[in-house]
């Protein structure tokens, strides 16, 4: 992998939204309530969404915008480096803030002119969905449904909303949830080893929407190759 693509996959948006699945819960309370949690985030369709992301040593970013996810996914985040090893390089490549727009095929990054002028003038990176990620909030709790460990960790207050936190591993990852009284997620964090993210959801059912980057001004991550 090129010195490129290595910041590249450091900074990759899709992190904060994907979770793998595990085995069979053991705690059936916890089942029914991320169970209905899961259908209620479904029939919302969208959010805003506010995220970091740190990497230890290497890298540490935040996001935010809206996401929608009623007719596939859609939206666009604008994502902030906040610190880090890679930084520098980082905010070379892909800016200071730099922009993430999901669609239903992949997400695209918008990157700067010095990575253009790497990669014959294009400025977006195409960046598939891995196969058997849960892209949605809904989709991630019915991962976490799955854990073996899941539990109820008990009432706590986000942002001024109390909630009910629950708690499980999934894909090797602790994954943390809170549910309001609605029923609808509100955070979530995942952590595995020096990784860690946090995402926050509110205002649910807000417009989403995410143009296509043009075709000539778009590479896939694949063929990203050339260091800077």
């Amino acid at each position: 992998m090129t010195y490129v693509r290595k910041v590249l996959g450091v900074t990759a948006v899709c992190a904060l939204l994907v979770a793998c699945g595990g085995e069979q819960a053991a705690d059936q309370g916890a089942v029914d309530a991320l169970r209905t949690a899961q259908e209620k985030v479904a029939a919302a369709g969208s959010a805003r969404v506010e995220a970091t992301m740190d990497t230890g040593d290497r890298l540490a970013s935040r996001s935010a915008g809206t996401l929608s996810w009623s007719d596939g996914v859609e939206g666009t985040l604008t994502v902030r480096v906040t610190g880090g090893e890679l930084a520098a390089d980082t905010r070379k490549f892909g800016g200071d803030p730099s922009q993430t727009r999901f669609l239903g095929d992949a997400y695209y990054t918008r990157m700067t002119d010095a990575f253009a002028a790497l990669q014959g003038g294009r400025h977006w990176i195409r960046h598939p969905y891995d196969a058997g990620s849960d892209l949605t909030p809904a989709d991630s709790l019915k991962a976490l449904v799955a854990a073996r460990d899941l539990r109820r960790v008990g009432k706590e207050t986000v942002r001024g909303t109390r909630a009910s936190h629950y708690r499980g591993t999934s894909g090797g990852q602790r994954i943390d949830v809170w549910i309001d009284a609605r029923h609808l997620l509100v955070r979530r964090t995942q952590r595995a080893g020096d990784f860690t993210s946090t995402v926050h959801y509110r205002d649910y059912g807000s417009a989403a929407a995410a143009e296509r980057p043009p075709l000539h001004d778009t590479v896939d991550f694949k063929d990203v190759t050339k260091d800077g």
